[in-house]
C-alpha cells in the first residue's frame, strides 16, 4: 500500500489514478498531520509525500514519519524546482529514496515507485578464495620398532655361569 500525502485536492487524484493504474493501492492524506496518522496505522510500503504544505510542511512529516520508522521508504514530491544536483542531495540528506519534481508523468512516476518498491539486488562481491590449510595428521606418525641389539655378552643365564665358575674353581 502507498501512502500519498498532499494538499492539493487535484494533484492528489491525478497522482492517486496513476499510481492504480500501476496496479498499487493507495491511501490519500490531505495534510501532514493526517498522513503521519496514517502512517503510524497502516505502516505503507512506501509514502509520497508532497513537500510544500500549509501548517506543518513535507519536510517536518518526513522527519515525523523517520522517528516512528527509521527504514521508512519515502519519495519527496515538490513543484519548487531545485534541480537534479540538488534532488540527489536533499535525498540523501533528508534519508529518501528520491525527490520528482511536480509535474510528472505517468510513466515516470510509476518507474520511481517501482525502483523504489522493488530495488535490483546487488551481486555481491566476489570473496577471495582460503587457501586450503595442509591436512594434520591427527597423532604422531609411530617409529618403526628397530630390531634389538645383538649383546656381546654370552647369553647365559645368571645360573649357568655360577655353575662354571665353581667348576673352574674346583679345578684349581
Amino acid at each position: 500500500m502507498i501512502l500519498l500525502i498532499d494538499d492539493n485536492d487535484n494533484e492528489r487524484a491525478i497522482i492517486r489514478k496513476m499510481l492504480e493504474s500501476g496496479g498499487h493501492t493507495v491511501r490519500e492524506a490531505s495534510s501532514a498531520e493526517d498522513g503521519i496518522v496514517q502512517f503510524g496505522a497502516f505502516a505503507p510500503s512506501l509514502v509520497l509525500c508532497d513537500l510544500m504544505m500549509p501548517f506543518k510542511d513535507g519536510f517536518a512529516a518526513i522527519a515525523d514519519m523517520q522517528g516512528l520508522n527509521p527504514e521508512a521508504r519515502i519519495i519527496a514530491m515538490s513543484g519548487v524546482w531545485y534541480g537534479p544536483a540538488d534532488h540527489a542531495t536533499m535525498a540523501k540528506s533528508l534519508g529518501l529514496k528520491a525527490v520528482i519534481e511536480k509535474p510528472f508523468d505517468r510513466a515516470k512516476l510509476l518507474d520511481l515507485v517501482s525502483r523504489t518498491l522493488h530495488p535490483p539486488k546487488r551481486a555481491a562481491k566476489p570473496q577471495p578464495k582460503k587457501k586450503a590449510a595442509p591436512k594434520r595428521a591427527s597423532a604422531k606418525p609411530k617409529r618403526a620398532k628397530r630390531p634389538a641389539a645383538k649383546s656381546k655378552r654370552p647369553t647365559t643365564s645368571r645360573a649357568t655361569t655360577k655353575k662354571k665358575a665353581k667348576k673352574a674353581k674346583r679345578k684349581t
